[in-house]
């Protein structure tokens, strides 16, 4: 997101003092998991009266996090939570913890307690864990495994079935999310706004793009994953990158030999569509300026573009393409048709052949309706 997202405005406070003014009244101890100890983060944890704890073992993502915590506390058990999932349910957490501490008395071998998302799977980012899984992390982190679910065995696993909001799984990966996050946070607390604050209705409407080797079947699954989508009353646009090139309207056609002539931008309208070709006089325009030209849809899904800094979802082939391709930044999910381990672990996968959970979780991700 280009930004610490923790001290992204939210409110009248930052992200991170908006999370621990809402967990306050319910856990007497309030930490702040960070990736190093900084002045910043030290200033923030004295003016919040929290403690911070800096990771101990560095660049392993949340797992690092996890260990670092329960190794420096004196509490048993923690309840843990990303920053930039502002609408966790606070009841929840307390009952995870207490469901956790229930299971412990009478199996010991239980070390953590998760809810389960009706597509995602077990969600080890907003979960309960006790300090006697410090071994396993321990094993884990020796054998160079950072893959927080592994820690989630059935053996030592209690999954909560209590019923939460579907925002409660609410995560903001992208400033279109943040600022839907905004708008949720404005309709629902508009005192922690400025008297005179206008919220615009006309924020940047959330895209993703699809990566993958040529030949994986990217489009044979968007068109798939579009009418999904359509059955839930959707507007869609999509974006292709073709960086060979391509001609829109035949040669011998009017207006191919009219752009032919010299034409920088041509028009077709007809009674069912209309179409405008643009000639590049300085150069190939970038995927944020396609993006600010579109308007009127819930959701922009784009192929190609597997170098950019966009959010991204990566499709796999068993046999094929096994493996991401382009920029690994921002990637948010995988599709792939094996079971595929990812990296960091908190990262969702959905079958290739079976667009409806990923439409779903689309759904939830972006908050749209």
């Amino acid at each position: 997101m280009g930004t610490n997202k923790a001290f992204l405005p939210f409110g009248k406070y930052t992200l991170m003092e908006y999370q621990v003014q809402r967990f306050r009244p319910y856990f007497e101890k309030i930490y702040l998991s960070v990736p190093k100890m900084t002045d910043s983060w030290m200033h923030l944890a004295a003016r919040l009266n929290c403690t911070a704890i800096p990771d101990c073992v560095e660049k392993i993502g949340p797992l690092g996090g996890l260990y670092s915590c329960l190794s420096a506390v004196t509490e048993d058990l923690l309840f843990f939570t990303p920053v930039d999932a502002p609408f966790t349910s606070t009841n929840a957490a307390l009952t995870i913890c207490q469901t956790l501490e229930q299971a412990i008395e009478t199996n010991p071998s239980k070390y953590a307690c998760v809810l389960k998302h009706p597509t995602r799977g077990m969600q080890p980012l907003s979960a309960a864990y006790a300090k006697t899984c410090l071994p396993v992390i321990e094993h884990m982190i020796h054998a160079e495994n950072y893959r927080l679910r592994q820690l989630l065995t059935p053996e030592h696993t209690v999954i909560s079935d209590i019923l939460v909001p579907q925002e409660h799984f609410y995560n903001m990966n992208d400033m279109p999310s943040y600022y839907h996050a905004l708008q949720m946070l404005a309709e629902k607390q508009p005192a922690l706004f400025p008297p005179d604050f206008i919220f615009q209705s006309d924020q940047p409407i959330p895209y993703v793009s699809f990566s993958a080797k040529s030949g994986t079947g990217k489009t044979t699954y968007l068109e798939k994953l579009v009418a999904c989508l359509k059955e839930k009353g959707l507007r869609i646009a999509l974006i292709k990158h073709d960086a060979h090139g391509f001609e829109l309207d035949q040669p011998g056609k009017d207006s191919y030999r009219l752009r032919k002539a010299g034409v920088d931008t041509m028009i077709l309208s007809g009674p069912d569509q209309t179409v405008q070709i643009s000639r590049h006089t300085a150069g190939e325009p970038s995927l944020k300026q396609l993006l600010s030209s579109i308007q009127g849809v819930d959701l922009i899904l784009i192929e190609g573009y597997k170098f950019g800094a966009q959010p991204k979802i990566q499709l796999l082939r068993k046999g094929y393409s096994e493996t991401p391709v382009g920029n690994p930044e921002n990637i948010i999910a995988y599709v792939a048709d094996f079971p595929y381990d990812p990296v960091p672990s908190d990262l969702p996968v959905f079958a290739l052949n079976d667009p409806q959970d990923l439409a779903e979780y689309l759904v939830s991700s972006f908050g749209l309706k």
